[in-house]
Formats: C-alpha cells, sequence, structure tokens
C-alpha cells in the first residue's frame, strides 16, 4: 500500500484541541530544544529533497511506512506547536508547511497546511513515527489508506470543476460588515460555518490599532461546525479611528473572508462633519 508523506505523518486527532494542562506543562528547556533540533532537520531534509537524510530521525518500527511513502518537497516550513505527553517522552507537533494542495476538478492550490506529527523519545534521542491507524483530516473528509495496493485514499472529494468551486464557498460567514464604536468600549460577534463534508483551520489577518482585538474561539473548525469570532474596541481616546479589514483565512482551501469593520465617532463630532 502506498500512502503520502502527508498521510503517514498525521495522527487522528485534533490540530488545534488541547486541554488546559497541555497548554501550561512546558518542558524542560534542553528537551524541548533537542526535539525541536530533530524537527527542523526531518522537514529542512523534504525542504532539499534529501530523504534518505531525513530517514536518520525515523523510528526503526515506522521505516518501511516512511520508505513506502511519496515524499512531496516543501517549499518551506514552520514549527507552530508542540504537545508533549507520558512525562515528555511522547510529542505531538504542528508544522505550517508551505506545499500544494491537490483538488481534482480544481488542480493545484498553493496552501501554508498544518501538517501534524507523531514524536518520541527513545534512548536519549527524538523520533519521527507513524500511528498506522490514523487518518489525515482534510476539508473534503479523513483520509485514509484504501483497500489493497492500487486504492490510495478514500475521499469525500468532488470531481467535477464547479461541483469544486461550489465547495470552495462553504465556509461562510453570517455577515462581512460590523460597525463598532470609536469613543467607548463596543464589540460585535460574527459567526463562522464550516459546510465542507472535512475540518478546516481559519487564521486571520490584519493590521489594527491599540485597543482594537479580533479573535476566534478556536481555529479548528470540524464539518458542520460554527465558530464564533469576536470583534472588540476598547479606545484609548475619543479620536476617530480608521476603518480596517479583518481576513479570514480559510486553510488549506487558501479561500479568505473579509470582514470590513468601520467605527462610528462620537455625535458632536459627527455634527461638526459636513454634509
Amino acid at each position: 500500500m502506498r500512502a503520502s508523506l502527508l498521510l503517514c505523518s498525521a495522527a487522528a486527532l485534533s490540530l488545534w484541541g488541547q486541554t488546559a494542562a497541555e497548554v501550561f506543562e512546558k518542558a524542560p528547556p534542553e528537551v524541548d530544544k533537542a526535539l525541536r533540533e530533530r524537527i527542523a532537520f526531518f522537514y529542512q531534509c523534504h525542504v532539499d529533497g534529501k530523504f534518505r537524510q531525513a530517514d536518520q530521525v525515523v523510528a526503526e518500527d515506522s521505516k518501511d511506512a516512511f520508505f513506502a511513502a511519496e515524499k512531496p518537497r516543501y517549499r518551506g516550513f514552520e514549527i507552530v506547536r508542540i504537545v508533549y505527553s507520558d512525562n515528555f517522552t511522547r510529542a505531538r507537533v504542528v508544522v505550517a508547511v508551505d506545499t500544494d494542495f491537490m483538488a481534482p476538478g480544481i488542480g493545484k492550490i498553493p496552501v501554508k497546511a498544518p501538517l501534524v506529527s507523531l514524536w518520541k523519545l527513545e534512548n536519549g534521542q527524538w523520533w519521527w513515527y507513524v500511528d498506522p491507524n490514523a487518518g489525515r483530516q482534510t476539508p473534503f473528509g479523513t483520509m485514509r489508506p484504501g483497500e489493497g495496493g492500487s486504492a490510495p485514499f478514500n475521499l469525500n472529494i468532488p470531481t467535477r470543476p464547479e461541483d469544486a468551486v461550489r465547495l470552495l464557498g462553504k465556509v461562510t460567514a453570517d455577515k462581512t460588515e460590523v460597525r463598532l464604536s470609536s469613543y467607548e468600549p463596543a464589540s460585535d460577534v460574527v459567526t463562522l460555518t464550516n459546510q465542507m463534508p472535512g475540518q478546516v483551520n481559519l487564521r486571520l489577518e490584519y493590521n489594527g490599532f491599540p485597543g482594537f482585538e479580533a479573535k476566534l474561539e478556536r481555529e479548528a473548525l470540524q464539518a458542520n461546525e460554527s465558530v464564533k469570532l469576536l470583534l472588540r474596541i476598547e479606545p484609548r481616546d475619543k479620536s476617530p479611528k480608521p476603518a480596517l479589514t479583518v481576513n479570514v483565512r480559510v486553510e488549506p482551501l487558501n479561500q479568505v473572508i473579509p470582514i470590513h469593520v468601520t467605527f462610528a465617532v462620537p455625535p458632536e463630532v459627527e455634527k461638526a462633519l459636513p454634509r
């Protein structure tokens, strides 16, 4: 059975779901440094196309899966998050890789996709390893090995271009225009809904100013789930505030949902404005 390296290194775990204990439990600095060095070596080999060197940090029980896998070259990578467990001997690592997502009927979509890999500490070294029962979560559903050697994956994915285009619009916002105050505390909520068959991840991009905040209640959004985007301002003075746009980027689809935010001025200032 052949599977992509993207499948082999992904775990059947939520990319972003963590408990409070996981968030605040920090590894000893020397442990964290050692793991980060091994992660960087592994993914840099994929940037450089030196896959035989990457095998140097692959666990013995996962070498067959590593060798059988297709090995994509990435344009770059960034370590986003490390969650330790089992007294800092196991780790779930989220790396954002600069790569292409193949969507039937659309073709290559350049994305910076979150990728989960599993690492274990054995004999004083960190090793990349595979959970053979895991599947990779995609916007089109869970990617799992198919039955037999010729069926690579089972995916609920569109085959016609018009169907694929419609799917790319199935992550929506209940509104794209928000008006807050420039002179007193104010807030509003935008609800984002995922009508794709599988998980997507959301990321905010905007240029704000002191006192303004945009925050998602969570970044991972499963099929048919909704999430709230909180927009809030605590003005530091009563001066007019510039309009801005909060872009919600949907990964790995590279879809952008713009939320336009304007700010009302004090009534006395508004009265003085020319008609």
